[in-house]
């Protein structure tokens, strides 16, 4: 867990405050696995209301290829802004099995009591919406198919089916 104690700057509006923080974090319940320390740096103002927040996420997120299926590991970088704040009494006291509409304030990660912020949560939702629909090892990947033809036998039961495919390329088969 990456937590950012804010006491200091809560105390005046207008206040800022740069951190620059490294720590191994780990989302597997999500299978978002990080390969060593998640990177942040950024910057923090107190605007009255929240606590905004602003900077870059590094990472090394491992993947596997779509096309060959092999593990590999990609870095990324992730620019991102996020805002913390007190939770409202509105977000308290919503009642279960309801439906409701969702306001502005709803998407504000909570300030603990203790003028703590834990950036864990929006570092997780920033990396897992940076990610790629389909992973690359590399945009040269042949894939599955060419990653190595000298392990691959043909099943013996489709013998028939490259014979017939071999007849029909060479014009010599007339069918049935």
């Amino acid at each position: 867990m990456m937590i950012i104690d804010v006491s200091g700057l809560l105390k005046k509006i207008g206040n800022e405050l740069n951190i620059e923080e490294a720590e191994v974090l780990s989302f597997k319940d999500d299978n978002l696995f990080l390969t060593g320390p998640t990177g942040i740096k950024a910057h923090l103002v107190n605007t009255g209301r929240t606590v905004l927040l602003s900077g870059t996420i590094k990472a090394k997120v491992r993947l596997t290829c779509c096309r060959c299926l092999k593990d590999f590991d990609l870095p990324i970088e992730v620019e991102f802004e996020e805002e913390y704040g007190r939770r409202s009494a509105r977000s308290q006291r919503v009642p279960k099995n309801k439906e409701i509409e969702l306001a502005e304030e709803d998407f504000i990660f909570p300030i603990s009591e203790d003028n703590k912020i834990d950036l864990t949560e929006g570092i997780r939702q920033n990396i897992m919406t940076s990610l790629p629909i389909k992973p690359l090892c590399n945009v040269a990947c042949k894939g599955v198919k060419d990653s190595d033809k000298r392990q691959r036998k043909m099943d013996p039961r489709l013998s028939k089916l490259k014979e017939i495919k071999g007849k029909i390329q060479g014009g010599s088969y007339a069918g049935t």
